[in-house]
């Protein structure tokens, strides 16, 4: 075949395929004479698509298993670090876990928190009385994706995890009531911040016989229940109490709509939080900058130095007159 024939097929093909670009996109300054709307990414629209992806990879029954829980820790604390405080604990979760097959552990990926504690600490000493009550209380929700979800049982290792971890440490309002008394003077103030749950309760062993452990397993079921083993995370702080935990297997499309619910819950909780973050009365800045400009409060000595340093300056006026 010619070669020429070749090279000026090659143009033509070339030249084809610019001029339709041309057309379609617009060249030189010219406009797409054909109108066609020109694809644009939507990251919102391809997050959801990944999102329904990863929901529906959850669904493979030959990989997961989901199933519903709870969880309850309730006893005793009790701090003698500075004075002695004692109180009851009560933390109750409400799960929706996943047991992944291939990495054989149980992941939590949604729960509702419930927790209280409520506690009295003595301060007295030589030099008076003193006393705290202390308040704490939260409500939480948390959605997770399996590759950043806390673990609940770990099959590999034989062990189940009371209490993992939350996302955020500051869910809980702790208020402390403090009542002092110093020679007859009695004063009573109340604190207000936020933390987290007091969850003391450490992992317990699944191997050997968890049946004689106090373990219930069957096919559809798995329940857990035993004494916190002792657990101190600083010298003088200890609790004695219980754990108990239960999981029920449901189908795997009921598990995602569950998870859906769990997402959505959360985010609108966040969504409350930032407008309820918008509405707090904010510091009034002209007053602040007010009291920054002014003078700084002056001492007895200060002022006296001052007329002192005024009744010279008359009396050296009045002998220059």
């Amino acid at each position: 075949m010619n070669k020429n024939l070749l090279i000026g097929a090659g143009i033509v093909v070339i030249g084809g395929a610019v001029a339709a670009s041309t057309l379609l996109n617009g060249g030189s300054g010219e406009k797409n004479i054909f109108n066609i709307p020109q694809q644009q990414a939507d990251p919102q629209s391809d997050g959801k698509k990944i999102e329904e992806l990863y929901f529906d990879e959850l669904q493979n029954e030959d990989r997961y298993v989901f199933c519903i829980g709870k969880e309850t820790i309730s006893g005793d604390y009790k701090n003698t670090i500075a004075g002695i405080e004692e109180g009851e604990i009560n933390y109750v979760s409400n799960d929706l876990s996943v047991f992944d097959k291939d990495s054989n552990k149980l992941y939590i990926l949604g729960r509702s928190i419930d927790y209280r504690y409520s506690g009295n600490a003595d301060l007295s000493s030589g030099a008076g009385q003193g006393i705290l009550q202390i308040n704490e209380s939260g409500n939480t929700v948390e959605y997770y994706k399996k590759n950043s979800a806390p673990v609940r049982i770990d099959h590999n290792s034989k062990t189940l995890f009371p209490a993992p971890e939350r996302k955020n440490g500051d869910w809980v309002a702790i208020v402390t009531k403090s009542t002092g008394t110093v020679m007859g003077v009695t004063q009573t103030s109340t604190e207000e911040e936020t933390g987290d749950a007091k969850t003391l309760c450490s992992y317990f062993s699944l191997a050997g016989d968890p049946l004689k452990n106090g373990a219930v397993i069957t096919p559809e079921f798995f329940s857990f229940k035993g004494r916190c083993p002792d657990y101190s995370p600083n010298p003088g702080i200890s609790f004695s109490g219980d754990f108990e935990f239960e999981c029920s297997n449901i189908d795997s499309k009921q598990g995602v709509e569950l998870l859906k619910d769990y997402k959505e819950r959360e985010e609108m909780r966040d969504a409350f939080n930032n407008i309820n973050n918008d509405l707090e009365p904010q510091e009034d800045n002209d007053l602040k900058d007010a009291i920054d400009e002014s003078e700084p409060v002056q001492s007895p000595e200060d002022i006296q130095g001052k007329l002192d340093e005024l009744k010279n300056e008359m009396k050296a006026d009045q002998q220059s007159r």
